[in-house]
């Protein structure tokens, strides 16, 4: 009667099942509710690997938790995890985690008596993740995608009773018996931020298992299920310092989440989380704070359950059911957690302050307007800040061999979280002049927000270099090429002006400046052919020392020649360029050169005003200035200043060709 009355006594206490999670271990992840669109380090990897791009070099985080409904609440150490970047674009990161588990003890519910004849089980299930894995690779600085594979361990202890009957005295004889299986589960990241403002992550968790372990026992029972989960991440900065997150999986276990950066390297973070298996389905509510500097950061997360009746770690032995738990870190028997991490990057340890989120090139170089490009942006750089201070970000530019040294931009003010766009500026050496036809050549773009020489982001774009005499058509960058001091043009002039120097002299009553410009084009004039149409080349224009030495050209080439020619010697000279509205292949270019007479001497240059022009110089003093036809230059200086003055009369003076912007008249020198 008494040894029946101790086997009811055990059948009652086995109504009961103790659990104990430690799973949910890092501070910020935990506070934001585990949102895969804002991993951005080692310790939040098992979230989603893509998010390990954002590593700068080497990385160390510990974490460690407290369970706030247990007595003795101090924290205890959860694991640690490594991470490296390298080769600009790839990351990988090892994680060991002895705290990641979660255990289980059922007692037995069933007693059967009698000598020799075995009991049902105590029985201690564990599972455990102690390893982990990621490698991840940046395709551009929109889009990466990572690995990830993590290491499960199934661990059943099944405790057997056995009631031994010994000179009428009954005992409980125990024995205990081990099973264990250990899966491999693959795991696939993606990340994309199609701007500054939004990010996207898509995760697919268990992808692949390895073999199942050990079979036909017990411990069939307890697996725990790998079946395929995805999950969806979106991120989104609606004011600068501040980022929202929501995120729902196959699971049916979902959230939103938030991280708040006032300054101070301070980072104020809250969550929360809704699981439809759970009543009420708004599961738990994260809270949490962190603070960086430089290369160390430390961070503190909370967890609350709503449901405490089934969050208090402990259940009914019939319900427990492992097919419940799809993930250790967010789970039915899961328990309010404080956890704390902290986290030191080593190498490149000074911080980042600023990020490239993007290139623009504008258009190609072109060597002859390469001293325009000191002034001209070629592109723009998309910066943006990513620290939690205000900043003054820096863009530099180089293209080897092209370029003595990185071209750096005008500091542009920006507070945390705020993108500009910032002009991207060249200047080239010599070497580009030599650049004969039309290549492609990389360059680097870096990003500087600190007084040191390091960059804080880099960026390779590709730069089209066009060859030397290409030309983009725009009158305003037809004047680079024309070179007084190249010693082929100095030589021609000078040869030509002493040897007609005794002609010059015996000139009297014209102005000397006009006689020589007169005599300097008359001599060039009878040697040169005009080869092709005004525009059939357009986009090619010879130097004056090439058009020299063929004694040939169009009219580009031929204005810029005699335009060399003319400022070797001292004359200012300026471009008319005309495009008749709607006819743009109609477009022509001529010449204009000052004589230096002043408007009421005119008549000694021509008795007919309108065979001259008179405008102001770059002393701003108005002066008579002859145009010319180059395109008719070859009949004689007369006939070009005759066809010249009667094309610019009905250009100008009929057509109001100034007026109405379709004529242009660009001063070179």
């Amino acid at each position: 009667m008494r040894c029946r009355t101790g086997i009811f006594l055990i059948g009652v206490i086995a109504l009961g099942g103790q659990s104990w999670a430690q799973s949910l271990s890092e501070a910020r992840s935990l506070a934001l509710g585990l949102q895969p669109a804002a991993v951005r380090d080692t310790r939040e990897f098992i979230t989603n690997p893509a998010g390990l791009v954002a590593l700068r070099d080497w990385e160390l985080s510990l974490g460690a938790y407290s369970d706030p409904s247990t007595v003795k609440n101090g924290f205890v150490f959860h694991g640690l995890a490594v991470g490296k970047r390298f080769l600009e674009h790839e990351a990988a990161a090892f994680r060991y985690t002895p705290g990641a588990e979660i255990s289980f003890t059922i007692p037995p519910v069933l007693i059967i008596g009698g000598s020799n004849t075995p009991g049902s089980a105590d029985r201690e299930i564990t599972y455990r993740e102690p390893y982990a894995f990621a490698y991840a690779h940046r395709f551009s600085s929109e889009f990466s995608a990572g690995v990830g594979a993590r290491v499960r361990q199934e661990e059943v202890v099944d405790t057997r009773y056995q009631l031994v009957i010994k000179d009428t005295i009954s005992y409980a004889a125990v024995s205990k018996e081990s099973y264990r299986a250990t899966t491999w589960s693959a795991d696939l990241g993606l990340q994309w931020r199609p701007s500054g403002i939004w990010s996207v992550a898509l995760v697919a968790r268990n992808l692949l298992r390895s073999t199942p372990g050990e079979v036909g026992t017990i411990l069939d029972a307890y697996r725990l299920p790998s079946v395929l989960t995805v999950e969806g991440g979106l991120g989104v900065r609606p004011v600068p310092a501040l980022d929202l997150y929501a995120s729902a999986s196959t699971s049916g276990i979902g959230g939103v989440g938030a991280e708040w950066m006032p300054g101070g390297g301070f980072a104020i973070r809250g969550s929360a989380t809704v699981n439809r298996a759970e009543r009420p389905a708004l599961a738990a509510f994260g809270a949490g704070i962190g603070w960086s500097y430089q290369f160390f950061s430390v961070d503190v997360g909370v967890l609350h359950f709503l449901n405490d009746a089934g969050h208090r770690g402990s259940t009914s032995a019939s319900r427990f059911s492992a097919g419940d738990i799809v993930s250790l870190d967010m789970q039915p028997y899961s328990r309010d957690r404080v956890t704390l991490s902290v986290r030191a990057i080593f190498g490149h340890v000074r911080e980042s302050l600023a990020r490239i989120e993007g290139v623009t090139i504008a258009a190609g170089v072109y060597p002859a307007a390469r001293e325009l490009l000191a002034y001209k942006p070629i592109g723009t750089a998309r910066v943006r800040n990513i620290s939690d201070r205000p900043i003054h970000a820096r863009v530099s530019f180089f293209v080897d061999r092209l370029m003595d040294a990185p071209t750096e931009s005008q500091p542009v003010y920006l507070v945390p979280g705020a993108e500009a766009d910032v002009p991207v500026m060249a200047v080239f050496n010599d070497q580009v002049d030599r650049v004969s036809t039309q290549s492609i050549r990389e360059g680097n773009v870096f990003v500087n927000a600190t007084p040191a020489e390091e960059y804080d982001d880099r960026f390779q774009t590709r730069l089209l270099i066009h060859g030397r005499n290409a030309w983009d058509g725009d009158v305003m960058t037809l004047r680079y090429f024309v070179t007084p001091d190249d010693p082929a043009v100095l030589k021609y002039s000078r040869d030509e002006l002493l040897g007609r120097r005794d002609s010059l002299a015996a000139q009297t009553g014209v102005p000397e400046q006009f006689e020589r410009a007169r005599t300097l084009i008359a001599a060039f004039a009878g040697k040169l052919q005009y080869v092709n149409d005004p525009r059939l080349s357009a986009d090619f224009v010879q130097y004056p020392a090439e058009t020299l030495d063929l004694r040939g050209g169009d009219c580009d080439d031929m204005t810029v020649c005699f335009a060399s020619l003319l400022s070797s010697i001292g004359i200012p000279t300026a471009f008319v360029d005309v495009v008749p509205p709607g006819k743009p292949e109609e477009g022509h270019i001529y010449l204009l050169f000052d004589t230096g007479v002043e408007p009421r001497y005119g008549s000694a240059i021509a008795g007919n005003p309108k065979r001259y022009v008179v405008r102001r110089n770059a002393g701003g003093k108005e002066t008579v200035w002859i145009p010319i036809e180059t395109t008719v230059i070859a009949r004689g200086f007369e006939e070009a200043w005759s066809s010249g003055a009667q094309r610019y009369f009905d250009d100008v003076e009929v057509g109001l060709g100034l007026a109405h912007g379709w004529v242009r008249i660009v001063d070179v020198n």
